[in-house]
């Protein structure tokens, strides 16, 4: 329109800036932290977080309690719920997010994995549910179905609305190997969480182990 005052450039950047497999040992070590800042002051970042070690949610806490965080990404799911021992409690205290990947246990949550499922070569999960763990987290998986009385369709959706029944959790990020898979993740996108019943039936499901050690 003639005479309107143009339009201004959308300011550039990226909205979370996030280091991969991190160790607090490193929380005062190095020059990171200026450039961290750096960054920020010159609007190339918004946000600055860390991905944490796969099943160590622990290796996080000086990080977030130095105030240098603004999310962390970690596993969290049905299975693996220590990120909730200390980690959530301190990002409640410092309003920091979290992005809980491997929400699906690396499809173990999905309830079709069986003791005869078979990998492709070459595909990681032949490792991950290597020797009998394919037996077990079928057998787990199914006690979880049986006992909040939904059927192997309805797993995968289960397992997501318990991570985000967990206030701490900004965004799940679960992997999607078909179009079923795209349909069945985004329709859980409306954010809603388990009834406080579900979730601490979930809580006696809990499984420690660390499938890549």
């Amino acid at each position: 329109m003639h005479g309107a005052e143009p339009a201004q450039p959308r300011a550039r950047g990226i909205d979370v800036q996030q280091f991969h497999v991190w160790d607090d040992a490193w929380v005062d070590q190095g020059d990171w932290r200026e450039a961290i800042e750096d960054l920020r002051r010159e609007g190339k970042i918004r946000f600055f977080g860390v991905s944490i070690n796969d099943h160590e949610p622990a290796n996080a806490l000086g990080l977030i309690r130095a105030g240098l965080a603004d999310t962390v990404q970690v596993i969290y799911n049905a299975f693996d719920q220590s990120p909730e021992d200390e980690l959530f409690p301190a990002c409640r205290e410092h309003d920091v997010g979290v992005l809980a990947r491997v929400p699906l246990d690396e499809g173990g949550l999905t309830g079709r994995i069986t003791p005869d499922t078979e990998f492709p070569e070459g595909d990681f999960r032949a490792r991950y549910f290597r020797d009998d763990r394919k037996r077990e987290v079928h057998e787990r998986a199914q006690a979880i179905a049986d006992d909040l009385g939904v059927g192997e369709d309805g797993l995968a959706e289960l397992a997501l609305r318990y991570i985000l029944s967990a206030p701490e959790v900004s965004s799940v990020i679960p992997g999607m190997r078909s179009v079923r898979n795209v349909e069945r993740n985004v329709a859980v996108a409306d954010g809603r969480g388990l009834d406080p019943g579900q979730v601490e039936r979930l809580k006696a499901h809990r499984w420690v182990r660390n499938f890549y050690a």
